[in-house]
């Protein structure tokens, strides 16, 4: 059976603080070797030093990871340039298994996603959940990437994570995979402990704009050029108000998109509406999003609204708490979106906000944690896996 164990830090010196987290994470464990480390690390670190030194001391391990704009850890959140956050785990090698995507230009996020599960599958045959880190840059439209997944192992296997990301810079992020540090690709982690088994929600914290609403007059996949028949970012900033020559992450800054749910999923996420960001701005003015989208869809434009964010996160945790029982979690895996930390949270509300989850869930136990700051967040809504946007998506493992 797979053991579970953690630890965050913000050392500046990346061989020191890789130790710190073994050290933290496997005290009392007789020695610093483990079979899987997973690492989250923001972009201040020498990630090369971090894997050397990781395999120095645990050098049975495998290990996988990616950057992130910061990592949320059992003490709470951090989004300084050196913040890093383990998992350790133990266990036997047939109850889990390692594969990875390196770069590549335009990808089809489908077929990359059905390979990569496949290579996963073909490794290991008894995978019952899936880790996966996708790049920021190459893996969009992200929905398409989860049905290729499921095109292998089903739509009933969950599926949770977060996408990579530099410390909100959107231009680079890195892999880490045993021994190598590679730019924009992803990996992949399945567990296959039959034991285990899982809570996942997710919820967000936008209220629509009413009376602020815009219709895709021509778009392709997850590429809107058009809104209203006008090029998108053109009639975007003209709505906002804002300059044509705004950075992306401006617009982004003051409002997201949201497209209605199926009625089915509404109540699972507390929502009528699913919100979704602007991943990228063209030369051409159309607009990449994160998912797929179509001609002729209704799009909501959405605001953040502490309220509603909270009201949301006391939702989540109930519902976590309802389907645990009196189960004890053995390990949480949290990806928050980066508009939710720093961005747009002071330092005393976001640490409220993660806290509000963590003290229900935690108890004040030492349960392994660990979670990041990213592009976008993997979990289930409804029991259907997605890609989630300005949200808190828990992933929480137990055993009955």
């Amino acid at each position: 059976m797979l053991q579970f164990f953690s630890s965050s830090t913000n050392i500046v010196n990346s061989k020191r603080a890789i130790t710190e987290c073994l050290e933290n994470a496997l005290e009392g464990q007789g020695s610093l070797d483990c079979d899987l480390i997973i690492i989250y690390s923001a972009m201040g670190h020498n990630f090369k030093d971090l894997l050397s030194e990781a395999r120095r001391l645990s050098p049975s391990a495998r290990i996988a990871g990616c950057t992130c704009s910061g990592i949320i850890g059992k003490n709470g959140p951090d989004e300084s340039m050196t913040a890093l956050a383990i998992m350790a785990v133990k266990g036997p090698a047939s109850e889990f298994e390692v594969c990875h995507k390196l770069k590549e230009d335009d990808i089809d996020s489908f077929l990359e996603g059905a390979n990569l599960a496949q290579k996963l599958k073909s490794q290991n045959g008894n995978i019952k959940m899936i880790l996966f880190l996708p790049s920021f840059q190459e893996w969009k439209p992200f929905d398409r990437a989860i049905e290729g997944i499921e095109s292998v192992f089903g739509p009933d296997l969950p599926i949770f994570g977060g996408v990579a990301l530099d410390n909100f810079k959107a231009v680079n992020c890195f892999h880490f995979f045993d021994d190598q540090v590679f730019e924009s690709g992803a990996v992949m982690i399945g567990f296959g402990d039959i034991s285990l088994k899982f809570v996942s929600h997710a919820n967000h914290g936008f209220g629509v704009i009413e009376g602020m609403n815009l219709t895709i007059t021509r778009c392709k996949a997850n590429i809107i050029h058009e809104f209203n028949g006008i090029p998108a970012w053109i009639k975007l900033t003209e709505v906002l108000g804002i300059p044509e020559t705004s950075y992306f992450m401006e617009a982004l800054a003051i409002a997201g998109f949201a497209k209605e749910l199926p009625p089915e999923l509404q109540p699972g996420y507390n929502s009528r509406y699913f919100p979704f960001g602007i991943m990228w701005k063209n030369d051409d003015n159309s607009i990449k999003v994160g998912i797929t989208c179509e001609d002729g869809q209704r799009i909501w434009l959405t605001r953040r609204d502490e309220k509603t964010m909270f009201d949301g996160l006391d939702h989540l945790v109930k519902k976590i708490l309802e389907e645990l029982k009196e189960s004890r979690p053995l390990a949480v895996f949290h990806a928050d979106c980066v508009v939710r930390g720093r961005i747009s949270l002071n330092r005393i509300l976001k640490d409220e906000l993660i806290n509000r989850i963590q003290s229900p869930i935690c108890k004040g136990e030492n349960i392994p944690y660990i979670g990041l700051y990213s592009g976008g967040e993997l979990g289930m809504v409804g029991g259907h896996n997605m890609i989630n946007n300005f949200s808190s998506t828990l992933f929480v493992i137990y055993r009955e």
